[in-house]
């Protein structure tokens, strides 16, 4: 008969196990995470961007990118921000995950590796409804490796 000290240890050998299985760490959603951030500092007006890549089985998917421009520029920044987003990230990877713009105004900052989910002036959850059309503009998605 098993112990419950030996079905402990069993559940946690298999729970350590499948850490490294459900870990879903996709380096081709991490280079489209730096390729948003490259494209989004080019614009005027950004002051700062950068990129948080969460995955794993207890947070799933999702590439949250944060950009910071002067207050007055949010509205017209917000729009050229999304796009560059979702053409890098239909032209970078055939992955799905979910993709969010984070806008934030000069005067509160987003900080680095800190939580900043009560300073976004501006949020957009990219959707790739489309299929067709988001080819058509930005040609063809890559395809999945064999």
């Amino acid at each position: 008969m098993i112990t419950r000290k030996a079905l402990a240890l069993v559940s946690l050998v298999f729970l350590l196990a499948g850490c490294n299985i459900t870990d879903q760490y996709y380096e081709e959603v991490e280079a489209v995470g730096k390729q948003i951030v490259a494209d989004s500092k080019e614009l005027p007006d950004v002051k700062d961007a950068f990129y948080e890549y969460e995955h794993g089985l207890d947070q799933g998917q999702q590439l949250q990118v944060y950009v910071t421009v002067p207050e007055a520029s949010v509205s017209s920044a917000s729009d050229q921000l999304e796009e560059i987003a979702r053409r890098d990230y239909w032209r970078g990877t055939w992955w799905t995950v979910s993709l969010n713009v984070n806008v934030f105004s000069d005067a509160n900052p987003a900080v680095e590796g800190k939580w900043n989910h009560d300073k976004i002036v501006k949020s957009k959850k990219i959707e790739f409804d489309d299929p067709a059309a988001l080819e058509k503009q930005y040609g063809p998605r890559p395809q999945k490796k064999k």
